[in-house]
């Protein structure tokens, strides 16, 4: 047996035990999985991210924030209340960075050394997407995922946006919450777990390829087991 079957192994049982499931919500705006993507880095989720995530929508007027139940099956996007990226931008286009901060409520940074605003980072990274690769939409982006050589382009313009984090985290992050799958976010929840389950420092590298590899064993999506492991980690049981 191989180190890396072994290893596959471990994780595998391991994971059995948390249950992963498929998704049961979504944000419905890619507006809204930008920012908790680019929030989630480093910030506390239910404390910081989910409450601005809301704040922006309840300030855009969004209807359809959080898709749950008999929504998610239908196909998401394009939908008539669905807010596009160019609205996203038109939306907070009368305020600098700073402004949108405040409507926000966090002056979150990429870097505490020479990062600059996730605010600003989010105005960047829609701007990228629509100006560059005309993306708009969830449907958008599910088009744009089916075709490698398109998505790392957009790819590498995303990652000259501060705050990119290691092995492009952010981006990948932006794909998995936008609905991507087969995309994992390897963040401080999920590396300590994989790194205590083998007993050894775990990259974010190896972490996609181990858990892409324990999701296939388990027949379940790598989402699925990313968020197992992130809720397990997170959200401990009591």
């Amino acid at each position: 047996m191989t180190e890396n079957h072994d290893e596959t192994t471990r994780i595998v049982e391991a994971l059995r035990e948390l249950n992963p499931q498929p998704r049961k919500d979504r944000w419905g705006h890619l507006s809204l999985c930008i920012l908790s993507a680019t929030f989630s880095i480093s910030v506390s989720y239910d404390k910081v991210v989910a409450p601005l995530v809301r704040r922006y929508a309840t300030h855009a007027g969004l209807s359809s924030v959080l898709l749950t139940g008999d929504a998610l099956k239908p196909p998401v996007s394009p939908r008539s209340d669905e807010q596009t990226l160019s609205q996203f931008l038109a939306s907070i286009e009368d305020l600098d960075d700073e402004a949108f901060a405040e409507v926000l409520d966090s002056r979150h940074r990429t870097s505490t050394k020479s990062g600059i605003l996730k605010s600003a980072a989010v105005r960047q990274i829609a701007q990228i997407l629509v100006e560059k690769h005309g993306i708009e939409t969830l449907a958008d982006f599910a088009e744009l995922s089916a075709d490698p050589e398109r998505t790392a382009a957009v790819e590498e313009d995303l990652e000259a946006v501060k705050g990119a984090g290691q092995d492009g985290i952010r981006t990948g992050y932006i794909w998995m919450t936008a609905g991507d799958d087969d995309r994992v976010k390897p963040d401080r929840h999920v590396l300590r777990w994989l790194s205590t389950c083998l007993g050894r420092r775990v990259t974010v590298a190896e972490a996609r390829v181990l858990l892409k590899d324990a999701a296939k064993v388990l027949n379940v999506t790598p989402w699925s087991a990313d968020h197992a492991i992130w809720e397990y980690q997170a959200r401990p049981p009591k």
